[in-house]
C-alpha cells in the first residue's frame, strides 16, 4: 500500500513518515492524486471500486483504503 501511495499520491517518500490513521489530505494529497491512486490498486489488485467506495473518506488514511480494498477485495492489501 505505501508504495502504491508513494507512486501515485503525490506525497513521495513522505508516505514511509505517515502513521495508518494520519489524514492523507492533510498531508497534501488532492483529489486528482487519489484518483491516481484509486487506479493503481484497481490495477494492482485485479477489481474496481464501485460508485459508493468513491468518497473522500475511502481515502482518507492508509487504513481507510486497507480496510475498503480488504472488503471489496477479500485480501489484505499491503
Amino acid at each position: 500500500m505505501r508504495t502504491i501511495l508513494r507512486q501515485h499520491s503525490g506525497l513521495g517518500n513522505a508516505v514511509r513518515a505517515i502513521g495508518i490513521h494520519d489524514s492523507l489530505w492533510l498531508m497534501g494529497m488532492t483529489s486528482a492524486a487519489s484518483v491516481e491512486v484509486m487506479l493503481a490498486l484497481e490495477s494492482t489488485f485485479g477489481f474496481e471500486f464501485p460508485d459508493s467506495e468513491l468518497r473522500h473518506s475511502t481515502f482518507a488514511s492508509i487504513y481507510s483504503i486497507v480496510r475498503s480494498v480488504r472488503d471489496l477485495t477479500g485480501s489484505v492489501a499491503r
